[in-house]
């Protein structure tokens, strides 16, 4: 049966190209595939699943293992699923896996776990595995006598001391058939005869040179027999499976992911095979040992299979997914073939594991030979012919008119920290969760990432809401006992709003926004700073991420031009700089000084950005701090504004925060600051942010936010109203929520107590909670936490070990964003790197989940943070 929709994957991306069912049927033709020959599924586009899941050694759970059948061992399940890579290996695991390949030495094993097992949390991931294999594989007598020099460094110095090399002795003359009749008291005091003789440079150590140099030199008094155990510990069982032709890692990925299967003479082997609860998946085979036929339908092709380095069957499951190839396939003896599922290949190659990238070099290599045969075999203008057309295109490209190469290069550069790796690998472990995995030792991810308060559990407030929803569906005002329903201010300013929107809120407004609520912005911010606003200034956006994208848009106009930012920085600056090709140019906040802005430090970067050829043309401000929680002074406004002015900056203020204010130092806006300096300032430009996904509010989906543009060359706003014109408005509900931020109820009005009593339960939970967690951070040796004076982020700094700088750089991550990542596999709370923000050895926390949840994940931090340290002390 053919499904109504058929799925090519055909990138490393999983990008996909999709027919439906008349298309495909037209395209290879009825004639020469019969609808029942032509068997197709449906396949879901979705990102990779997780590579491995961490879990506790001895939890339930499902595992790909090489021998594809359901056994029982332990508390542990093995099952072959054919699809997805669902775990790693514990140590029994990984001891049985090896034995099934020929290695016995229950001690060898048992150290090359532990040597394998780099970051040293008791499991074995793939890629662990394949580079143990892929040494023991290899056939390289210096490599192999270097691991097993690791093997004995238990403690991981750099030298065997004399009681492991006394251990490795012993060990290795227990297996040596020439050594079995010496009792335990001959073979010691032969170990003890051997170490003084390979200590060369007598320090009563042995290091890695005098290691290797009397295995060569056969300095060990051990037969010729254990020297070749040593140098090969398989003892070439692997060798026998006829996978010589590849590399030990091609070899070690394929009998990892490999099944054994034998087919008969003249029995069929498929393109799909069946995982033990009946799911059937796409497959591939390695010919390890007799004769396969390949029999290409339609274009009387026959191709001979036989073992070697192009001993592949059926490689396009792993270009073409879903589609049973016009290839078939029948053994022309007793034949063994490793089988390995395309999926899981598919996997393997998307993680860059083991020797994944030769063997789809090599695979991409046969499809494209045997469609170049298929092209030169079809008739012209026939259904087989485009179809060996399309395939080639593939193969040569990725059959599409965009591609990542061909697409905006900054916008492949562009990085984004919030929505970043940590935050991704996040969500794919409460997908877990939310499906019934139970081997993580959470039961739930605690999203600490970002700012988006109703999210962890922030309720909104009645207000807003009840207002909303009259605004929303005006209809409910006609209805009888609406009066009972809803407030008397709530229905008052729902009428008003109502008034205000020509069309209701499924119309288009005012590019700039709804004028009515223009002007009570600009009444708002009269009433704050004492100084006037005009409506016409104001600008509507969608959140100020929007606004924010608007203005750099409009500055950027060429690579040179630089944009001040400050560091560490919420990184929708970097990104947007990098996605319009300009220059960000770094200035640091001080640290030791809570984050304080430094004019001088700031002038410096100003002199090195025009030295270096930039073209600094604005200067980023964040008030209240993000990430780092700071309230700047009145004074060190002042000073910032006089600076920009002098150097012909603009000043782009983004003071989303401005009402998580939890300290004495009062939120003060750059617009007073500006106005206060007086009339020689009148024309100074600069642009401020605010949003209603930040303060008390909260309401980040909404999407509300405005700006005020002061100082601009009319002809220059014209052209930001035309930018603005270009998206048509804002969302309409978002321009009412900014309304209803900026105009709360007031005292007398029905709804002001319940009002004051909700938005004063959440302004006292989060000074609480930001209270809490300074002191917390504070009080864990390693952690240092300035104190948290606004917005609703630490921003803690970690003292990390050297050993775990190490770790992390072998890792190829940060050296934070490796905490990061073992912060959320062990206790779920999922952090934002420093170096996100460009604040390396660092992490971002919100205060925003709930008191008890907080103080909660506080004792996980601190257990965890003892338990990283001394791991890699």
């Amino acid at each position: 049966m053919v499904s109504d929709l058929i799925c090519f994957v055909h990138t490393p991306d999983i990008t996909t190209r999709m027919f439906d069912k008349k298309t495909l049927i037209d395209l290879m033709g009825q004639t020469e595939f019969g609808k029942n020959e032509l068997e197709v599924c449906r396949i879901k586009k979705k990102a990779p699943e997780r590579f491995a899941q961490r879990v506790s050694p001895g939890s339930a759970c499902a595992i790909q293992a090489k021998w594809g059948r359901g056994r029982t061992h332990e508390s542990c399940e093995y099952r072959h699923r054919g699809s997805t890579w669902l775990t790693s290996l514990i140590q029994a695991d990984f001891s049985e896996f090896m034995k099934l390949n020929g290695l016995q030495d229950a001690v060898f094993i048992e150290k090359c776990f532990s040597v394998s097992d780099t970051d040293k949390d008791g499991l074995i991931n793939f890629k662990e595995v394949a580079t143990c294999l892929s040494v023991l594989l290899r056939g390289d007598e210096s490599a192999m006598d270097e691991f097993e020099f690791k093997l004995w460094d238990s403690d991981g110095d750099g030298v065997l001391k004399k009681q492991e090399f006394l251990e490795f002795y012993i060990h290795v003359s227990r297996l040596d058939p020439a050594l079995k009749s010496l009792d335990d008291e001959k073979i010691l005091k032969q170990a003890e005869k051997v170490f003084h003789a390979v200590d060369i440079k007598k320090t009563g150590s042995i290091d890695l040179d005098e290691f290797m140099q009397a295995i060569q030199h056969r300095s060990l008094l051990l037969s010729e027999k254990m020297y070749d155990i040593l140098h090969d510990p398989l003892q070439t069982k692997v060798t026998e499976q006829e996978l010589n032709a590849f590399q030990p890692e091609e070899r070690a990925l394929m009998m990892f992911l490999g099944e054994m299967v034998t087919f008969n003479d003249g029995e069929a082997i498929p393109d799909k095979a069946k995982s033990m609860d009946g799911e059937e998946y796409d497959c591939f085979y390695v010919v390890l040992e007799g004769t396969v036929e390949a029999f290409h339908e339609g274009l009387g092709l026959n191709t001979s299979v036989t073992p070697g380095e192009d001993a592949f069957l059926h490689e396009e499951s792993v270009f073409i997914k879903g589609i049973a190839t016009s290839l078939s396939a029948r053994a022309k003896s007793k034949c063994n073939l490793l089988r390995i599922a395309a999926t899981d290949f598919m996997q393997s190659y998307l993680q860059e594991a083991g020797g994944a990238a030769s063997i789809w070099n090599r695979l991409k290599g046969r499809m494209t030979d045997q469609v170049t045969r298929e092209q030169a075999l079809s008739p012209k203008d026939t259904h087989l012919a485009d179809l060996a057309i399309w395939k080639m295109q593939y193969l040569q490209s990725s059959g599409k008119v965009l591609t990542k190469k061909n697409i905006n290069q900054n916008l492949v550069e562009m990085q984004y920290a919030v929505r970043g790796l940590v935050p991704i690998t996040a969500e794919r472990i409460q997908k877990e969760i939310l499906n019934g995995d139970t081997s993580k030792p959470f039961k739930e991810v605690l999203y600490c990432n970002i700012g988006n308060p109703h999210s962890v559990g922030q309720k909104p407030i009645t207000f807003y809401r009840e207002v909303l929803a009259l605004v929303d569906c005006p209809m409910l005002l006609e209805r009888e006992g609406v009066e009972k329903l809803f407030q008397p201010d709530v229905i008052k300013r729902a009428k008003e709003l109502i008034g205000l929107i020509k069309g209701g809120t499924g119309a288009y407004s005012h590019s700039q926004g709804i004028e009515g609520i223009r002007k009570h912005v600009a009444e708002f911010i009269k009433a704050r700073d004492g100084h006037p606003a005009q409506a016409g200034d104001i600008f509507l956006t969608n959140g100020a991420s929007s606004g924010i994208q608007m203005i750099l848009t409009t500055i950027i106009a060429e690579p040179t031009d630089a944009i001040l930012v400050p560091l560490p920085q919420y990184p929708i600056y970097s990104a947007l700089i990098k996605l319009l090709n300009g220059t960000q140019v770094g200035y640091s906040l001080d640290e030791s000084k809570g984050w304080a802005l430094n004019v001088e430090e700031l002038m410096e970067r100003i002199r090195e950005a025009r030295a270096q050829g930039s073209n600094p043309k604005a200067l980023v401000l964040i008030n209240p701090g993000n990430p780092v929680g700071n309230c700047l002074s009145y004074d060190n406004l002042v000073d910032l504004v006089k600076l920009c002015k002098a150097e012909g900056l603009v000043l782009l203020a983004d003071e989303v925060y401005q009402e998580n204010i939890y300290a004495d130092r009062p939120f003060v806006s750059l617009k007073k600051v500006v106005r206060d300096l007086g009339p020689q300032f009148s024309g100074f430009e600069f642009v401020s942010f605010h949003s209603t996904s930040k303060g008390i509010i909260g309401e980040c989906g909404r999407r509300g936010g405005y700006m005020e543009l002061c100082g601009f060359d009319p002809e220059v706003q014209a052209q930001i109203y035309k930018l603005a014109s270009s998206g048509l408005c804002s969302n309409i509900d978002g321009q009412v929520m900014v309304d209803l931020m900026i105009r709360p109820p007031q005292p007398g009005d029905e709804s002001y107590e319940a009002f004051t009593r909700e938005r004063s339960a959440i302004f006292d939970s989060l000074k609480r909670k930001s209270v809490f967690l300074h002191q917390s951070l504070n009080e864990i040796s390693g952690v240092s936490c300035q104190p948290l004076k606004g917005a609703m982020y630490a921003f803690p700094k970690l003292d990390l070990p050297p050993k775990a700088i190490a770790a992390a750089e072998s890792a190829k991550h940060a050296p934070d964003t490796f905490y990061a990542l073992s912060l959320l596999e062990h206790t779920g709370i999922c952090a934002v790197p420093g170096s996100g923000f460009d604040g390396p050895n660092h992490i971002r926390l919100t205060f925003l989940p709930a008191e008890e949840k907080l103080k909660t994940a506080m004792s996980l931090f601190r257990n965890h943070h003892e338990m990283f340290v001394n791991k890699y002390s």
